[in-house]
């Protein structure tokens, strides 16, 4: 279903002076159009939350027209307590988690896709704090920390200076004056162990470890 079928475009200043209130009223007493500007000078805010949390551009693309229908479909029982953003800002970062737990179920997590260090999931949210400021992010940066502390020596200092100073394999091995081979090996390990540790959290069981 598209939900903007535009009759006219709309100039930047239009749209930033919008009476949000009177197209909610008018959409809710039938005047479906007046939905159109509303995606217009939301659609690129609501892309771009989505887009820092999911990291891909294409899936990023339809879980924004997934929320515009959400929210198309569900404006006729919004009551005002709150902003239009607002509320449609609700709709995307529940999308969003809905889209992460389905996409979780289905992998083996692999460190490449995770930030290279646990504040950066902080730093994300913190950046965009939703009214729920985001616990998921901020509870799984915690858990990324705490096994990332369990990990032996060796393992644990070659994993931070991978993916949290992002150094080089062959920087690792001059800093460390070890051979790139057991560079490799500490982090194979490390991964594999860390792996290990956060699946269950993914798959929403006990961490025992924790």
């Amino acid at each position: 279903m598209n939900t903007r079928k535009s009759t006219r475009a709309y100039t930047t200043s239009e749209l930033e002076h919008i009476d949000e209130d009177e197209l909610v009223n008018r959409f809710q007493n039938g005047d479906i159009e007046a939905f159109n500007p509303l995606v217009l000078k939301y659609e690129k805010k609501i892309y771009n939350l989505i887009y820092q949390r999911i990291r891909d551009r294409e899936i990023a693309k339809d879980i924004s027209q997934e929320v515009f229908l959400k929210a198309f479909k569900a404006l006729p029982d919004f009551k005002g307590g709150s902003a239009f953003y607002s509320w449609i800002y609700r709709i995307a970062i529940n999308s969003s988690i809905d889209f992460q737990r389905r996409r979780n179920r289905n992998r083996v997590l692999t460190f490449e896709e995770l930030p290279p260090d646990a504040d950066e999931v902080l730093r994300m949210s913190e950046a965009h704090p939703s009214p729920e400021k985001l616990l998921e992010e901020k509870e799984l940066g915690k858990i990324i920390r705490a096994a990332v502390r369990k990990l032996p020596p060796g393992q644990r200092r070659v994993f931070n200076l991978r993916h949290r100073r992002e150094l080089a394999i062959k920087e690792i091995a001059v800093l460390l004056n070890r051979s790139e081979g057991t560079i490799k090996t500490h982090l194979h390990h490390a991964h594999r162990r860390l792996q290990g540790m956060l699946l269950p959290y993914l798959r929403n069981e006990p961490l025992e470890w924790h």
